[in-house]
C-alpha cells in the first residue's frame, strides 16, 4: 500500500501566493490545500487530514497588526494543540512572528520566501510532529463568534489542564460532546474513555493516569453506580485524571445524590441553544457547506441572502444537528452554486419549524417580497423564482405579511 502524501494547508488571502506555493509543494510531493481566510481554514481541517499549516498573519485589506493571524493561530491550536503551524510574514512583521512563536507556532518563514528554506521548514515540522494525534478521534470544531460561544471557549482555554470535574448541560445538538472533546484536546491528557452513564462499568472506573472520563447523559446513571463514580472522583486528581459529564437536563433536574452532584459539577457550563446564537447560524451554515463540498468533491457553494434570512428565522429544535443535516441535503441535492430558500426546504416542504421572526428580520423579508413583486409586475410565479421559493411558500409569506 502506498503511503499517503504529507499534506500542507496554506492560509493566505492572496490567491497568487497560494498558487505559487501549491505549484512548488506539489512538485516536491506534497498534497496542498488552500484557504483564503481563517473560517475556510477551520472547515478544511475538519474535512481533511492536515500535517503542516502555513499561516499568513493578516487577511483584511490594510491590516498589518497580525491580530487576525494570532486569533487564527489560537483557533487552530484549540482544534489541535499539537498542530505544526509555520507563520508566513513579511519583514515588517518580524516582531509579530516572534509573538506567534511564543503562542505556539513552530517556526516562521519570511516573504518573499526562499523555496529551499520553505521546504526545509516544512520537513522539519513533519519530523517533529508526533505520528499519533487526537484529530482522528474527533474532527469537529467549535464555530461561532457570538459572546456566549466565546465565553465557553475562554473557559475551556483556562480550565482544560485542570483536574476539576466539568458538567456540560444543554439541549440535544447544542455541542456538549464537542465542548467535551475540546476540553480533552487542550488538557494534554493521553487517554479518553467515553461511556453512556447507563452503561458505566467498574472497568471504566480504573485508575489509568492522564485520563479524561467522559460520561454522557449523567442523569441516566445506573442505580448503585453513584458511590463507585464518587470514589473515582476522589482518586482522580492523584492520577491527573478528570471527569466530564453531559446531560440534556438542567443541573437542578439531574436527580442525583447531592454529594455526587457537587462532585461532578465543580465547573458547570451550559451550552446555549442555536436560537440564542442567531449571529452564529450563517457562519455555521457556511462552515457545513465547505465541509460537504470538500468531502464530496463539489464546487464551492454560497448562500443567497434570502436563504440566510430563512436560516436565521428557524427555531432549530435539534440545534446544530438539524442545521448541519439541512445544509448537507441542500448541497447534495441542489443544482446551483447558490443555495436558495427552496433548496433549504427540499425535504420539509416550506422549511423547518420557525420561531417568531424578529421585527427587523420580518421587515426585511417583507421588503424583499414587495420588491420582487414590483419588479415582476406582481407575477407570483416569477417573484417566487427570483426569491428561490415555491409558489405555495411565497403565498404563505405574502399572507404572513399581509401582502
Amino acid at each position: 500500500m502506498s503511503q499517503a502524501k504529507p499534506s500542507v494547508l496554506f492560509i493566505d488571502d492572496d490567491p497568487d501566493l497560494r498558487k505559487t506555493a501549491e505549484l512548488l509543494l506539489r512538485k516536491k510531493g506534497y498534497s496542498v490545500h488552500g484557504a483564503a481566510h481563517p473560517d475556510e481554514a477551520l472547515s478544511c481541517l475538519v474535512a481533511n487530514s492536515i500535517d503542516v499549516i502555513l499561516l499568513d498573519l493578516n487577511f483584511s485589506r490594510g491590516q498589518t497588526s497580525g491580530e487576525e493571524g494570532l486569533a487564527c493561530l489560537r483557533d487552530l491550536l484549540r482544534h489541535d494543540p499539537k498542530a505544526a503551524v509555520l507563520v508566513v510574514t513579511g519583514h515588517s512583521g518580524l516582531n509579530i512572528a516572534v509573538q506567534a512563536l511564543r503562542n505556539g507556532a513552530r517556526d516562521f518563514i519570511m516573504k518573499p520566501w526562499n523555496n529551499d528554506r520553505l521546504v526545509e521548514a516544512i520537513e522539519a515540522a513533519l519530523t517533529a510532529r508526533k505520528p499519533v494525534e487526537i484529530k482522528a478521534l474527533d474532527p469537529s470544531i467549535m464555530v461561532g463568534h457570538s459572546p456566549a460561544l466565546q465565553r465557553i471557549a475562554s473557559a475551556i482555554d483556562r480550565c482544560a489542564p485542570l483536574t476539576a470535574s466539568v458538567l456540560l448541560t444543554g439541549e440535544a445538538g447544542t455541542g456538549k460532546t464537542l465542548a467535551a472533546m475540546a476540553f480533552h484536546r487542550q488538557s494534554g491528557r493521553a487517554n479518553l474513555t467515553c461511556v453512556e452513564a447507563s452503561a458505566l462499568t467498574a472497568g471504566d472506573l480504573d485508575d489509568m493516569a492522564n485520563t479524561t472520563l467522559l460520561v454522557e447523559n449523567i442523569d441516566r446513571l445506573g442505580e448503585g453506580q453513584g458511590p463507585a463514580l464518587l470514589a473515582w472522583l476522589h482518586r482522580a486528581p492523584r492520577h491527573n485524571s478528570r471527569l466530564i459529564a453531559t446531560s440534556t437536563r438542567p443541573r437542578a433536574e439531574l436527580g442525583l445524590d447531592r454529594g455526587l452532584m457537587y462532585a461532578i459539577s465543580t465547573l458547570d457550563v451550559a451550552l446555549p441553544p442555536l436560537r440564542e446564537r442567531p449571529d452564529d447560524i450563517v457562519q455555521l451554515a457556511e462552515h457545513f457547506i465547505r465541509i460537504t463540498c470538500q468531502q464530496h468533491g463539489f464546487a464551492t457553494r454560497t448562500l443567497s441572502p434570502e436563504a440566510q434570512a430563512l436560516l436565521t428565522s428557524q427555531a432549530w429544535d435539534d440545534n446544530i444537528h438539524a442545521l448541519r443535516h439541512t445544509i448537507e441535503r441542500a448541497v447534495i441535492l441542489g443544482d446551483s452554486v447558490t443555495i436558495s430558500g427552496a433548496d433549504l426546504a427540499l425535504h420539509t416542504g416550506d422549511g423547518l419549524s420557525a420561531v417568531p421572526v424578529k421585527p427587523k428580520l420580518a421587515a426585511s423579508e417583507k421588503t424583499l417580497i414587495e420588491d420582487a413583486l414590483k419588479r415582476t409586475n406582481f407575477n407570483v410565479s416569477a417573484a417566487a423564482t427570483e426569491l428561490g421559493l415555491t409558489r405555495p411558500a411565497l403565498y404563505r409569506r405574502m399572507a404572513k405579511h399581509g401582502l
